[in-house]
């Protein structure tokens, strides 16, 4: 297969991953990373404590890999701020580590590179329990109602984002502290940014529950971030008018 000369950074935000993280990061390498001539893969370790650092000390050795260690866990959102700006190339290629993506799906996005600067990928077919199935789907549905979106899955952790587009925002003051992408899609549509979504797969998790927001913490989560709309919405937009929006 020839390999496509678009810079790409591959991003991996890792944290408490001991089980699997091995397996996902050789598979993101074999189906994504070696058929990009221009590409880095930057892995953001955010203070794991279960064993997941020697591990990907000892990956970092025989992969191109660059492993960004945290000697304390910083949380969510600010690991994922600081793993933002760290990338070069001219495209981020944004994925978690929990193995529920095919990272072949990276090939459905690329494809659409060239006309949009977010191309995200929301989950067909998807393998969560049906309470995250139908709250994500019912938290889809007022996102879009309230900020004037049209988003299929807006809180997708499985993007494509044009760097410029994402340096764009990285100076304004985040407001939500759990599901990040969403506050993140909605600075991006305010900006102007083109946007695309793109079907992919999911499968289920292989090794406990999630790491990011755990059934007993999503109840009160949901109620701060419906609370936190509209300082998000106004903040969004006036961060959006001072800089200028691109369109």
């Amino acid at each position: 297969m020839k390999k496509i000369d678009m810079g790409v950074s591959i991003v991996m935000l890792v944290y408490n991953e001991a089980e699997i993280i091995e397996k996902v990061v050789r598979e993101y390498y074999d189906k994504v990373a070696v058929k990009l001539s221009n590409m880095e893969f930057i892995i953001a370790e955010d203070g794991s404590t279960d064993g997941t650092k020697e591990i990907l000390k000892k990956l970092e050795k025989e992969l191109p890999v660059t492993v960004i260690s945290g000697k304390e866990r910083k949380g969510y959102v600010t690991a994922y701020k600081d793993s933002i700006k760290l990338p070069k190339k001219e495209f981020i290629f944004f994925t978690d580590s929990s193995g529920k993506h095919d990272p072949a799906d990276f090939w459905k996005m690329i494809k659409y590179a060239k006309h949009f600067d977010v191309i995200s990928g929301y989950k067909v077919k998807r393998k969560d329990p049906i309470y995250r199935v139908v709250m994500t789907r019912v938290f889809n549905g007022i996102v879009n109602l309230y900020f004037g979106t049209h988003f299929k899955d807006v809180d997708s952790g499985f993007k494509l984002i044009r760097r410029e587009a994402m340096e764009s925002i990285l100076e304004d003051e985040w407001i939500v502290k759990e599901l990040i992408s969403f506050e993140i899609m909605v600075r991006l549509f305010y900006r102007g940014y083109q946007i695309k979504e793109v079907p992919v797969s999911h499968k289920r998790r292989e090794n406990g529950a999630s790491r990011g927001l755990p059934l007993k913490k999503l109840p009160k989560t949901i109620v701060q971030i419906l609370c936190s709309f509209g300082k998000v919405k106004k903040d969004a937009k006036k961060c959006a008018d001072q800089k200028g929006a691109t369109l």
